[in-house]
């Protein structure tokens, strides 16, 4: 309570930072409000990329504040947000002063040590919401991951409604839903083609849903890039409303592991054809995985495309 009484607090705006990469710790955060964002440069390349959030009752700063070791990390509140700060001299002198502040500080730190901070993450990521365009979507899911929470992360369109869910459990990722779609299917459509204006937020749960398949998150987040990758260079290439129709009479293709999803789509376009947009809204697959299907039959020949003739879902609706 005395440590409470000594702190500030601080109202960022939206973009507000609360220290930068090269700069020396000189006060630790308490978060009551919002989400803040830690961004680091793992290479020159790419620059900084966020990495982590953290959402209210989470500390900020809370171990390099003590030793003054110079900060590596972009820590800011991409939607605004509320601290309560102690800055360093008035935290160390108190240290200094209280015992029992600092057998408590020190146990803490400890605990980070014995690798129970995925408790603490746990509890802090509960508090993680905020507009898709203002953060990333894969660094948000590795947090609530690495957090060890049991949760679910919900991806809501521009309206407020329900597009698609990832739950998490034991630094797992467990049932994944997206309309109709399931699975990696769903992870895919969730990462590569999530709402336009859409938000998120994650919330604990007190016990995981029922499903026979837990995934790692990491394989997943490689998969989708590959697939985002490799449909932004498609999309360029023959664009969604390009009209697709078969190049023969027969489908000759020699299977493998979209053997299913070719059928479907090559009897699909032998009824009426169409683009390979209106394709991802009619067949039960991710957009990337109907994308990158139909670049595989036009260069196996099986299908020919005619990019002076575009076709809509409204078109496909009133029958062509």
């Amino acid at each position: 309570m005395l440590l409470a009484q000594l702190g500030k607090v601080d109202v960022h705006p939206v973009g507000g930072v609360l220290f930068r990469p090269g700069e020396t710790p000189s006060a630790f955060y308490l978060v009551l409000d919002g989400v803040v964002e830690i961004c680091r440069e793992e290479s020159s390349e790419v620059g900084l990329q966020p990495v982590a959030y953290l959402g209210e009752g989470s500390t900020v700063s809370e171990s390099k504040v003590i030793t003054g070791t110079v900060l590596n990390s972009l820590a800011h509140f991409p939607e605004g947000g509320t601290t309560l700060r102690w800055p360093r001299p008035v935290l160390l002198r108190h240290l200094y002063s209280s015992r029992d502040l600092a057998l408590h500080y020190l146990q803490r730190l400890a605990r980070r040590l014995e690798g129970t901070i995925a408790d603490l993450g746990a509890h802090s990521g509960s508090n993680l919401r905020g507009r898709l365009d203002h953060f990333d979507l894969p660094a948000i899911l590795q947090t609530v991951v690495d957090s060890g929470a049991t949760g679910v992360l919900e991806i809501l369109d521009a309206d407020g409604r329900d597009f698609g869910v990832i739950h998490t459990s034991s630094r797992m990722i467990g049932r994944i839903l997206c309309g109709n779609l399931e699975g990696p299917e769903a992870f895919l459509e969730i990462l590569n083609s999530p709402p336009k204006n859409g938000t998120f937020r994650f919330s604990n749960l007190a016990v995981a849903p029922e499903t026979d398949t837990y995934r790692q998150v990491h394989p997943l987040l490689l998969e989708a890039a590959r697939v985002q990758d490799e449909l932004a260079h498609f999309a360029a290439t023959v664009s969604e409303t390009s009209l697709l129709q078969p190049a023969t009479h027969r489908l000759a293709w020699k299977g493998g592991i979209d053997a299913d999803l070719v059928e479907e789509i090559w009897h699909q376009l032998s009824s009426q054809p169409c683009g390979w947009g209106v394709l991802a809204e009619l067949l039960p697959f991710s957009r990337g995985q109907i994308a990158l299907t139909v670049r595989d039959m036009l260069l196996a020949g099986v299908l020919n495309v005619d990019r002076d003739h575009e076709i809509t879902n409204d078109q496909l609706a009133l029958g062509g």
